[in-house]
């Protein structure tokens, strides 16, 4: 799905290139020393903290040049979207190693624990679904199994972006980038097809696929245009394991409570508090509900007198947002710096265990110098979430009002991006000082002062309408969960003066709301004049219609810009320009 690569999503690495987290929600690939690089609107999100800068170019692509494979033909088969017939091998553990354009430089990185899908079919046909891990496009590629070998034979379309006229704004055409054999050119800068072969192999063994042809043999999997020209992502290894780790779940007889767990220091600003799960089993012990998008998931430890150890990693299952398996990791950290972007940073790295102070009495556990996260693979670090410090202590519900929110960022629409954005600060704490629920926690946008619905075709995830969004939600695309309680929106509409955020706790019957704040904003995305008042929220929709710029009535927007009018139970109505 090409529509789904428009954002990328801002992370360590962009703070290694001192990049605004939010000021470019999506930085196209630009130039560099006046070189032009990857033609591709997609980024990588460089969330692993194995990158590694390296030297390739990538071809000047505002210039006209001979193809560089004549004698090799693309075709216009359509890409392969739906999972085939045929025998499913899910999950897979992927450890894959290759090439990524990250702000205009091709970078070295691992990713590891991705989870892949293969398929067999009954007549020896098989279907490798992101089989390039370093540009995943949920494509599934096509070739044909000969024993325990599966032999892929390129070129073959592997991703679709959409086009844009000369405003920026994304059009009905598109262009196609193949998957190809490739090896590195005689400069060795840079990769070029391979015109004596475009088999890649793979075999298929204990649970095991690997790729046979891989860079030891100086062949690399690349994305490149209908001509043979390397846009900059390639893999060069790749190996899918079958992940042989259960979900450990405490026993059917266990007690599960309710807990408060304090991370971080007041002293650097860096506190914050969580409701997490836990489980006294016997002499094990268990914490959940510390994985935001797999809240199922829980992490094992052993009760051993006045300590509770954790020793090493712990299966927690797949992601279901990420795609990653993940695990709970013991970690600690260290200050490194980048001397290339005299950029320093706390560099995060796996400890063997992590160690609590137990107190049976108080039935509570503190971990003084202990960290842990949970983390996308297990054999490079990339944090999912990070705890500091942990201090876990039993928790009773108080229902109450939340604090005000706020917007700490606005982006207004562009036509270059084709959205807009919020950046959302939400509160975890009551006007009283309490720690909230967050499986009660929500949060309403309101735009020009209206109650903003997110409807299911602007919101592709969505099934049903919302307004009232939990705080927790994300679809990882245009409802994203940032660090904390940071949250980032993105929107299809034009011409707001004022932008709002109120926050609802919903205990029952009863429902408790902050104030809605308000501000006024500006073409530029200035926020000025914020207002704070309560109101209900009360704004019932009735309908909603479009109309393009001719004022013709249309059932559903495709591509283009519409005005969009909602009516409301009182007889008001809104109309605003909508661009999709």
């Amino acid at each position: 799905n090409s529509v789904a690569m428009r954002k990328i999503y801002m992370t360590f690495a962009a703070a290694l290139f001192a990049v605004a987290a939010f000021a470019q929600p999506l930085a196209r690939n630009h130039q560099v020393n006046g070189q032009t690089t990857c033609p591709l609107h997609y980024q990588a999100p460089g969330m692993s903290m194995s990158l590694q800068k390296t030297d390739f170019l990538l071809p000047n692509f505002g210039k006209a040049r001979p193809m560089l494979a004549p004698n090799l033909q693309v075709t216009d088969d359509p890409m392969i979207m739906s999972q085939p017939a045929g025998t499913l091998y899910h999950n897979y553990y992927g450890v894959n190693s290759g090439y990524e354009v990250f702000f205009g430089n091709v970078m070295s990185t691992t990713i590891d624990g991705m989870a892949h899908d293969f398929v067999v079919a009954d007549d020896g046909t098989v279907y490798i679904k992101n089989i390039m891990a370093t540009l995943p496009s949920r494509a599934w590629v096509k070739g044909k199994k000969d024993g325990d070998v599966f032999t892929f034979t390129f070129p073959q379309k592997y991703y679709m972006e959409p086009g844009f006229d000369e405003e920026g704004n994304e059009t009905t055409d598109s262009t196609s980038y193949y998957l190809w054999r490739m090896k590195i050119n005689e400069a060795g800068n840079s990769f070029i097809p391979d015109t004596e072969s475009q088999d890649i192999r793979y075999v298929f063994r204990n649970d095991s696929l690997i790729r046979i042809d891989n860079n030891s043999d100086g062949v690399v999997l690349a994305l490149a245009t209908d001509e043979g020209e390397w846009v900059g992502y390639a893999d060069f290894t790749s190996e899918w394991h079958k992940e042989k780790a259960q979900v450990e779940q405490p026993s059917a007889s266990a007690a599960i409570e309710n807990y408060r767990m304090d991370v971080g220091s007041k002293e650097d600003g860096t506190d914050d508090a969580h409701v997490v799960k836990v489980a006294f089993d016997g002499d094990n012990f268990f914490i959940g509900n510390i994985s935001g998008d797999n809240p199922s998931a829980w992490a094992k430890g052993k009760i051993d007198g006045d300590k509770v150890v954790f020793d090493g990693k712990k299966y927690l299952g797949v992601d279901p947002i990420l795609g990653y398996h993940t695990y709970f990791s013991p970690s600690g950290k260290q200050k490194v710096t980048w001397e290339e972007y005299d950029y320093t940073f706390d560099s995060i790295y796996f400890e063997k265990e992590l160690v609590f102070a137990y107190d049976r009495t108080a039935k509570t556990l503190k971990a003084e110098n202990g960290n842990f996260i949970v983390n996308a693979g297990k054999n490079v670090v990339y944090k999912l979430n990070e705890y500091v410090k942990p201090v876990l202590s039993p928790w009773t519900e108080v229902a109450g009002t939340p604090k005000d929110p706020s917007i700490d960022e606005y982006m207004p629409y562009d036509n270059e991006y084709g959205y807009g954005a919020l950046q959302l600060h939400m509160e975890k704490v009551s006007t009283a000082g309490d720690l909230l629920n967050p499986e009660k926690l929500f949060y309403n946008l309101y735009f020009d002062d209206a109650l903003f619905t997110f409807y299911p075709d602007e919101y592709l995830a969505l099934k049903e309408e919302m307004t009232d969004v939990p705080v927790n939600y994300t679809d990882n695309f245009d409802i994203m969960k940032k660090d904390g309680m940071v949250r980032t929106v993105y929107f299809y509409l034009q011409g707001m003066t004022t932008v709002g955020v109120q926050e609802i706790y919903k205990d029952g019957d009863t429902t408790y709301k902050s104030n809605l704040v308000s501000y006024k904003v500006d073409e530029r995305g200035n926020l000025t004049g914020i207002s704070r008042d309560i109101t209900t929220g009360s704004e019932e929709v009735k309908s909603v219609s479009y109309t393009d710029l001719a004022g013709r009535r249309i059932s559903k927007p495709a591509h283009g810009i519409f005005l969009k009018t909602v009516k409301y139970a009182d007889g008001s109505q809104k109309t605003v320009k909508y661009v999709r």
